[in-house]
């Protein structure tokens, strides 16, 4: 892709190319236009920025117009007159094709094999930096201030105030109140005296008697041998006849 500055001047219809360009990666281009365009740091004719591709000679139609791709003053600096783009071009890649837009191919290559053996980076040695070169700066002493003395104030004037007597409270006599009305109590009842019981008959010990003697089983032998053979089993009986 290129970009062109097409310029009419003001009382004509035809467009003649005042520069042309290179359109980067980034969409940004430049371009340096004749002298003779300029005339008190403005433009002499309508300027417009138009991309163009090798294969079709017509330049690219805008998506916003026209007078969205129209040169407008931005800034000056080192007496060079900058100028740029009053809106940002916006075209359709249909109409205007370029090698840029082809979509690439990636090929998916397969993994590499490191048959799990990590081999690290070498370490990387850096030769150490000098020590820093200590600046000596020479201490400040900043002057001390000049202590301002004040005249003291002079004592406070006693102020007198008479003293105020208060007079003593009239004393309030209360009428006696009457003796208190004695509360009869009743007399307690005489206790009543219980006759004691008779004792308690004595419970002749009672005795227990011994157990019998258990008797003596015969000893019980079984067969059942640790090591060895099983003793011979008795004749079989049948249960029904």
């Amino acid at each position: 892709l290129r970009v062109t500055i097409d310029c009419k001047p003001e009382n004509g219809d035809h467009f003649k190319t005042r520069g042309s360009g290179k359109l980067d990666k980034q969409g940004n281009f430049k371009v340096s236009l004749p002298q003779h365009l300029f005339k008190d740091g403005k433009l002499n004719e309508h300027c417009y920025a138009q991309l163009r591709t090798v294969s079709s000679p017509q330049p690219c139609p805008s998506i916003n117009g026209l007078e969205s791709s129209k040169l407008v003053f931005k800034s000056t600096t080192d007496q060079k007159h900058q100028f740029g783009l009053k809106e940002n071009l916006k075209f359709s890649p249909i109409t205007c094709v370029s090698a840029s837009f082809w979509p690439h191919h990636h090929h998916n290559f397969p993994p590499l094999k490191s048959f799990h053996h990590h081999y690290p980076h070498p370490p990387i040695y850096k030769k150490p930096l000098p020590p820093p070169v200590p600046v000596y700066k020479p201490p400040v002493y900043k002057p001390h201030p000049v202590p301002v003395y004040k005249k003291p104030l002079p004592p406070p004037v006693p102020v007198y105030k008479p003293p105020v007597y208060k007079p003593h409270p009239v004393p309030v006599y209360k009428k006696p109140l009457p003796p208190p009305v004695p509360i009869y109590k009743p007399k307690p009842f005489p206790p009543i005296p219980h006759k004691p019981l008779p004792p308690l008959p004595k419970i002749p010990p009672f005795t227990k008697k011994p157990c019998p003697p258990l008797p003596k089983l015969p000893p019980k032998h079984f067969h059942h041998p640790k090591f060895g053979k099983w003793p011979p089993l008795p004749p079989f009986a049948p249960h029904h006849p």
